[in-house]
């Protein structure tokens, strides 16, 4: 797989729901965003949603690929950094303009817990911690928000 110019990766881990899956990938998508994966899926979400995920990216043109795990993305792709969005207070620092413009500028993989809160001590210690200055709105919000403030900015943003 062809990587290229689609950076950065969007990466929904610890999910178990079937629906979060297609989510996701309808999500990101809407987005524009390219190169779609899915990491440690469980119960119905690596029964039905991982296929019901990959045949909408194969639809839409993405890339999708569902890993074991987010250190077998780091493994796979090399990124020069990873960014976890964690709901308050596991976030070390707020989602601002500049953290979004040190995303776009690197090979940045960004990973989403799929359940709530969805990232584990051991997963925030992967990569750099932020949180949305919103609060815990959930994980399919948190998603949606970070990936519009990603593709179209926002100055109202905090510095």
């Amino acid at each position: 797989m062809e990587i290229g110019n689609q950076w950065p990766l969007i990466v929904l881990h610890n999910v178990n729901a079937s629906s979060k899956c297609t989510e996701f990938v309808r999500i990101g998508s809407a987005f524009g965003f390219r190169t779609l994966i899915i990491t440690q899926a469980q119960g119905s979400a690596a029964q039905n949603g991982i296929p019901s995920a990959q045949k909408l990216a194969l639809k839409n043109k993405l890339n999708f690929l569902a890993l074991y795990s987010v250190e077998d993305v780091i493994e796979l792709f090399n990124p020069e950094q990873v960014v976890l969005i964690a709901p308050p207070p596991f976030g070390k620092e707020n989602l601002s303009q500049g953290v979004i413009d040190e995303i776009k500028a690197q090979k940045t993989v960004v990973v989403f817990g799929g359940n709530d809160p969805g990232l584990s001590r051991k997963d925030l210690d992967l990569g750099r911690t932020v949180q949305l200055s919103v609060g815990d709105i959930g994980s399919i919000a948190t998603l949606s928000l970070t990936l519009a403030l990603l593709k179209h900015g926002n100055n109202l943003l905090p510095e």
